[in-house]
């Protein structure tokens, strides 16, 4: 009770993608759309734990979030560039 939930469709602002969701799109992530709401949540997540996380850091988060499509260096990829749009914001 009194706890708060995150969705996917609140994690933006109205009409304004997240900078998570951003990436996905710029690095063509989703293939077949599966695994990807919970993939942009787990990073937004990340995100707000490690502003600016590594590899190791990224692996060992996103390591519950299985891609049936292995678009493993895309997530990555697009992780990395949410987190230079957070940090520069």
């Amino acid at each position: 009770e009194g706890a708060e939930i995150a969705t996917i469709e609140g994690l933006g602002a109205p009409g304004a993608l997240h900078a998570v969701q951003e990436a996905w799109v710029e690095h063509q992530v989703a293939q077949c759309g599966y695994c990807q709401s919970g993939q942009i949540m787990q990073a937004a997540a990340l995100l707000e734990m490690i502003p600016s996380p590594s590899d190791e850091d990224i692996d060992a988060v996103m390591a519950g979030n299985l891609c049936r499509c292995g678009t493993y260096p895309r997530i990555r990829a697009a992780i990395h560039e949410a987190a230079a749009a957070l940090n520069d914001a």
